[in-house]
């Protein structure tokens, strides 16, 4: 499992209101949600909870830094535990953090492939008032992280908090967006020969070779990419800090732009999706070229925004202006006079104001519409309207074995198309995996397009529509993967609703069909009953 303390950039951002009102938003998905849970105040209604902590925080004034930690638990694909499972964890990590007894929300979110949980936890004690902030958290998190692993069998995780940070960076990084990152590049290409150059020269001319400068930037030094993309060389790898390097090749002596990083032969950094088995060079360059287009539309909206504001404050300002020249005209007594002019200056003052209400109104909207996608999420948006290219691409960029519940097809090219069985459903969200939900009746059904995932808890009644599902995706011969009490409860199902399918599994297949017998014995049986009660005796004469 991994657990982050999302760190706020700005004390002005820090907005407890505003993080419970994102974390219990279900953004129009079924199951986004699982369990809202709060802890440490006078009542467990949401809206008088987060009144309460808000009090709290307000009755500190002194405390300058943020007095929120958002702390996030994200447990591997496919693994997922109970609530009592959840809550115990998560109780754990407040007592090791120093967080007992502060109040907090805990939001369980079920939209992704990776089950994880939000602690919104107020740093201010609730009787104390004084604000506590852990010190060496990371440690502290990485300790606990490998105990529960250990405790619970998940998936072990390297929690390792300083060894190699930069290739974590770059991992994260190149993981959330989907393109390859400056820093990335840099280690992958040439950092080997970054750090076998023996004096400025020659590490300039491996700089060259690859499109890249390097530049003293406040303390340190930065390397620059010809498209201008920057990245501190310490964080590339500590070898290129600049006080290693002036210890190991003397003062810097600053590189000299050379036309070599013209010739062909010149490697250059640009921002483009990670390897994958499927060439994405087309879908990437229409990606390109929509965000251009966006961001150009948006631009323009914005001038005219700004023009229209603008002239609408001018022709404001003249008519106040001329209320005043005919309120100076008038005959009237030096009170009346006062009167006049305080109104037609309030008036002005209320038509500005709504005139730059209207802009920002209308700024919002512009920039709503006009937003910078990243190219994940405009592949899932694109995989949403239909795309079967870009719902391809997201899929390739699973990795690993998925170890939770499943129902799926031992058949060689089974299960493996984007043909979007799903079309004519409704589909609520799609992952940066490729992980479809869509409805089927009152059932939320997740696929990955070479499973369906079923979740722990789900109901007789929602396993009978996956199973639908699945048998008009895969047929009628199934294969179910994970727990033993999920298989047979699924054999359960389909022997007790009479469903002509079959398992690969001989031990799953002979208890379905023992099942079978039973419930035929049964229904049999019963509608023996039924007859010998509902029979009339014959009348004798």
């Amino acid at each position: 499992m991994i657990a982050k303390i999302i760190p706020i950039k700005s004390v002005r951002k820090s907005n407890y209101s505003a993080l419970i009102q994102y974390l219990t938003n279900p953004q129009d998905k079924s199951e986004r949600i699982s369990q809202i849970k709060v802890s440490n105040c006078y009542s467990d209604d949401q809206t008088a909870a987060l009144i309460e902590i808000q009090n709290t925080q307000e009755m500190n004034k002194r405390a300058k830094s943020d007095k929120t930690c958002h702390l996030v638990l994200s447990f591997p694909e496919g693994e997922r535990l109970s609530h009592a499972d959840l809550n115990k964890i998560e109780e754990r990590f407040c007592d090791a953090l120093g967080f007992t007894g502060h109040q907090r929300f805990s939001v369980v979110h079920d939209d992704t492939n990776n089950l994880h949980m939000h602690i919104a936890i107020n740093k201010i004690h609730p009787k104390n008032l004084t604000i506590h902030n852990p010190y060496y958290d990371y440690k502290k998190v990485a300790k606990l992280c490998e105990q529960i692993e250990q405790e619970y069998g998940l998936t072990k995780v390297n929690h390792e908090t300083v060894s190699d940070k930069a290739s974590r960076v770059a991992q994260e990084i190149e993981a959330r967006t989907g393109v390859e990152s400056l820093l990335g590049w840099i280690k992958r290409e040439c950092l080997d020969e970054l750090k076998q150059s023996g004096n400025w020269q020659d590490l300039h001319q491996v700089l060259v070779r690859h499109g890249l400068q390097i530049k003293e930037r406040g303390n340190g030094f930065v390397l620059v990419a010809n498209n201008g993309v920057a990245v501190k060389a310490s964080s590339v790898d500590r070898s290129l800090s600049k006080g290693s390097l002036i210890q190991r090749l003397g003062a810097f002596i600053p590189g000299e732009h050379s036309a070599q990083s013209s010739r062909p032969d010149t490697k250059q950094y640009q921002p483009r999706p990670l390897q994958n088995r499927i060439d994405t060079s087309e879908l990437y360059a229409r990606y390109q070229q929509e965000q251009s287009d966006s961001a150009r539309q948006r631009t323009n909206q914005w001038v005219m925004l700004r023009h229209t504001r603008d002239q609408l404050i001018d022709r404001a300002k003249r008519e106040a202006k001329l209320k005043r020249n005919l309120i100076k005209s008038i005959k009237a007594g030096r009170l009346a006079k006062k009167a006049l002019y305080a109104t037609a200056h309030q008036q002005f003052k209320t038509t500005i104001a709504v005139i730059k209400g209207d802009y920002q109104k209308a700024y919002q909207h512009s920039k709503t519409s006009h937003f910078r996608m990243g190219w994940l999420d405009w592949l899932a948006k694109e995989a949403k309207n239909g795309n079967a290219e870009a719902l391809a691409v997201l899929r390739s960029r699973r990795v690993g074995q998925f170890k939770g519940n499943q129902i799926t097809t031992k058949q060689s090219n089974a299960g493996f198309s984007t043909d979007g069985h799903f079309k004519d459903s409704l589909v609520e969200s799609i992952t940066k995996i490729g992980t479809v939900t869509y409805q089927a009746g009152s059932t939320t059904i997740r696929d990955d397009g070479k499973r369906l995932i079923v979740l722990p808890d789900t109901s007789r009644e929602a396993l009978i529509d996956i199973l639908q599902v699945a048998m008009k995706k895969y047929g009628s011969h199934l294969a179910i993967n994970g727990t033993e009490s999920f298989r047979f409860e699924i054999a359960e199902v389909a022997a007790q609703n009479q469903m002509h399918v079959t398992f690969d599994d001989k031990r799953l297949e002979q208890y379905r069909q023992q099942l079978m017998k039973q419930y035929k014995v049964s229904k049999a049986q019963s509608a023996e009953r039924i007859r010998s009660t509902t029979s009339t005796p014959r009348r004798i004469l």
